[in-house]
């Protein structure tokens, strides 16, 4: 049985691997543009922002392991999926950018881009030294790293509680008539479900470390961390918008969050604020660094016999080192259609994972299919590259396209004809590849 001060320890090191710089910036733009209509905003933005990713947590622990989520597939592809979803959020996407973003905010407004190379490699070095320990994450993020980024955030939040840097303007945008819709459509494209299927490999390793051997003991402090990280990110979330949805004083021609927090911090605190703003979204996107390196090395050292987990953390941080300073823009490119396609198979899985036992295989294929060829159309949606003949024919007849999720009707009503189905022809048992 653990105890209070480990499992606290246990809920920080959840919070802290989601708690990148996107996090940080997002929700201070969402306040500025949600003006009076803020609450029904982050209602909408925290249901799928916080609430999505906080039950695809659930759901790993209820099936026991992220690699369960993947059981009800051919093993071929459970393996592509795996390997696909950690090269995307770890050195063809999310690492990259959480360095390029640490700089930005911390060394850039100083001196410029020459320094990024020497940064990124002192990040990567940084990142390499926690995550090669994963026995020791818990401590290293639970008990030191987020408590520091924590209090920062603390005394930041209530000083905008204080000191409001002006008053609630009225809200712009499509915050004017369908806040809750808008809040919902951008907590969806934070796309942090991806994270909780990945960090699930973390989860239950640090639980392990600490002594915890039992399947059903592991689950439930899994749910436990989940709670904790959904309780304490909303906490953030709506402290960093209070700080957007009073910011009237701080300018008028904001075109993003980070903007809002410097000019915040600077007011509030002079030059030492841009400071404090660096130390704050460098922790936060090193923190996501340690955590998507440590479930990808975690993946790949169980999964093929060759490779080790100290060389998978390396070649992972220098592949992200490299990218970060020579070719991020272009990949980004590339890679963030295949990030939006993958989200609505990751969420498939998650539907698919506590009915897996109920399910034919041939059920299972054909709703992970249905995921894929319309979150293809919602990809192609969100990049702007959808002819527009077809594009108005879509908004008309697909539900939920508007807001980027029409894969979600198509899907729930092919996993319910499968599960009838399946049910129908006596089936009860899926075969299990792990």
């Amino acid at each position: 049985m653990l105890s209070t001060r480990n499992i606290a320890a246990l809920g920080f090191m959840t919070f802290a691997m989601y708690l990148g710089a996107g996090n940080l910036i997002f929700p201070p733009y969402l306040g500025y543009q949600a003006g009076d209509n803020f609450l029904s905003g982050m209602a909408g933005f925290l249901l799928t922002g916080v609430g999505l990713p906080a039950i695809a947590l659930v759901i790993v622990a209820w099936v026991r392991g992220s690699d369960n989520l993947t059981a009800a597939l051919p093993k071929p592809l459970a393996t592509g999926f795996w390997v696909m979803l950690f090269i995307v959020i770890g050195p063809a996407f999310i690492i990259p950018r959480t360095i390029t973003v640490a700089y930005q905010f911390s060394l850039a407004p100083f001196i410029g881009d020459s320094g990024l190379v020497p940064f990124s490699i002192v990040f990567c070095l940084a990142a390499i030294l926690f995550s090669l320990y994963p026995a020791k994450l818990v401590d290293t993020l639970g008990k030191w790293l987020t408590p520091v980024l924590l209090t920062i955030l603390t005394i930041m939040a209530i000083v905008a509680l204080l000191y409001p840097s002006g008053q609630v303007e009225v809200p712009s945008g499509p915050y004017v008539t369908d806040a809750m819709a808008e809040g919902m459509t951008q907590g969806y494209m934070t796309m942090d479900a991806l994270g909780s299927i990945g960090f699930g490999w973390v989860i239950f390793r640090a639980i392990e470390s600490m002594g915890v051997k039992c399947p059903k003991a592991i689950a439930k402090y899994t749910f436990i961390a989940a709670i904790m990280y959904a309780t304490a990110m909303a906490l953030v979330y709506l402290s960093l918008a209070y700080i957007g949805v009073t910011s009237a004083n701080l300018g008028t021609d904001f075109s993003n969050g980070g903007e809002i927090l410097t000019a915040f911090t600077h007011a509030h605190f002079g030059a030492f604020g841009t400071m404090i703003l660096g130390v704050v979204l460098v922790l936060a996107c090193l923190t996501t660094a340690i955590g998507v390196t440590t479930a990808g090395s975690e993946f790949y050292s169980r999964s093929f016999s060759k490779v080790t987990y100290p060389k998978s953390v390396w070649v992972i941080m220098v592949l992200s080192g490299l990218i970060a300073n020579v070719g991020l823009a272009q990949l980004l490119e590339v890679t963030l259609p295949v990030v939006v396609a993958l989200h609505p198979i990751a969420i498939a899985l998650l539907m698919i994972a506590p009915l897996r036992h109920q399910l034919s295989q041939t059920a299972v294929l054909t709703v992970m299919a249905t995921a894929a060829v319309f979150g293809c159309i919602d990809a192609a949606h969100i990049l702007g590259v959808m002819p527009t003949a077809v594009d108005n024919a879509l908004t008309a007849h697909l539900p939920l396209y508007h807001y980027y999720a029409g894969w979600i009707l198509p899907t729930v009503v092919v996993l319910v004809v499968g599960w009838t189905v399946s049910r129908m022809s006596g089936y009860s048992y899926c075969v299990d590849n792990n």
